[in-house]
């Protein structure tokens, strides 16, 4: 069988009721079918695909709720119910089952299921450890993940009253030019390429693709979900150094090894990690470390500032959109009230 690391040029195959696994042939497929006693005639080709964000939570919530009643991650994984989700979900939780069986690490694995957004987060699972470090990966998961949904929420429900009002001043100046028997040829060019947008730009936010977007461009995003899996893991028993070296990746990894290079060399932790995380009181905390010993509480204000902050970007955003909105449309109702009232003024042209 193939790695996952080499998931570009993988196909997936449904074996049995319980194995679907990667090959990069169909012959690969019907040999392992053989070796392992299974019916060949059985073997299909199916398409898999990341959870989706809704799907994706609950699954985790599941898988941390086994974890908390005494599975390791490992069992939890293997064992978990999957016929609380659709076809296409429990193909996925078959898959995960089937590739940890066959010896693939938990974060190999888990890397190519889940969305996006908190890919890389389950890439920082470690093969060896403690339960609770590998336990903190999915629980900062889950909080990214419930973020992502909140924010898709948010900025769909912004975008429905500007969408309406284009909509109806677009109605409204298509009637306007069959009224007055001129060409709508244009303006229903306009009319299907701006739906057009607004449909594209609802599929990109309900389908999860906005939060990585303003993760990938927005630091304080990026600081809130580096800072969250910082104290996970410090509070799951990692040190600090490993801590920071499973978080070195992403857009500010050459921030992030600066920080473990220093750490390496013996510098002190409120010298080491980044001040930019930092508000300037928390600094002053952070240099008393030596004598508090207390690195956790300015860790936890910092990720209440930058989420804080988060949610007044987001706050802005929301409020950006029906603006915007109001905006477009009034450009097409101005358009037909000077349409309507021009004739009357003696104007010659206006319009499109």
């Amino acid at each position: 069988m193939g790695t996952l690391r080499g998931q570009n040029t993988m196909r997936w195959f449904f074996i049995s009721e319980r194995c679907i696994l990667p090959f990069q042939h169909k012959s690969e497929a019907y040999e392992f079918a053989v070796v392992n006693q299974t019916s060949p005639k059985a073997i299909k080709e199916i398409n898999l695909r990341p959870f989706k964000p809704l799907t994706c939570l609950q699954w985790l919530n599941q898988v941390i709720r086994l974890c908390e009643n005494g599975h390791n991650l490992q069992s939890a994984l293997i064992t978990q119910e999957h016929t609380n989700f659709n076809a296409t979900s429990q193909y996925q939780i078959i898959a995960i089952r089937s590739l940890l069986h066959q010896g693939e690490s938990v974060s190999v694995v888990l890397s190519f299921f889940l969305p996006k957004s908190i890919r890389l987060i389950a890439a920082h699972i470690p093969k060896e450890g403690t339960e609770e470090s590998k336990l903190a990966a999915l629980i900062v998961s889950r909080q990214v993940l419930t973020n992502q949904i909140q924010l898709s929420q948010q900025l769909l429900k912004s975008l429905n009253y500007p969408a309406a009002i284009i909509q109806a001043a677009l109605i409204l100046a298509v009637v306007n030019k069959l009224l007055t028997h001129e060409s709508i040829i244009q303006i229903s060019t306009v009319w299907a390429g701006i739906t057009c947008m607004t449909l594209v730009f609802y599929y990109w936010v309900g389908f999860g693709y906005a939060y990585p977007f303003l993760c990938k461009h927005i630091a304080s995003f990026r600081k809130y979900n580096t800072l969250s899996m910082l104290l996970a893991l410090l509070k799951s028993g990692e040190p600090l150094q490993n801590a920071i070296s499973r978080l070195c990746s992403g857009k500010d990894q050459l921030q992030l090894y600066k920080c473990m290079l220093l750490l390496r060399s013996g510098a002190a932790a409120d010298e080491a990690l980044p001040h930019c995380w930092f508000m300037k009181t928390d600094l002053l905390q952070l240099k008393q470390l030596a004598s508090s010993g207390d690195l956790y509480t300015p860790i936890e204000k910092a990720i209440r500032y930058w989420k804080d902050r988060n949610e007044s970007i987001l706050k802005r955003l929301s409020q950006a959109f029906p603006i915007l909105g109001i905006v477009i449309a009034a450009v097409f109702v101005t358009h037909t009230l000077v349409a309507l009232y021009a004739p009357l003024m003696d104007v010659n042209t206006f319009g499109f």
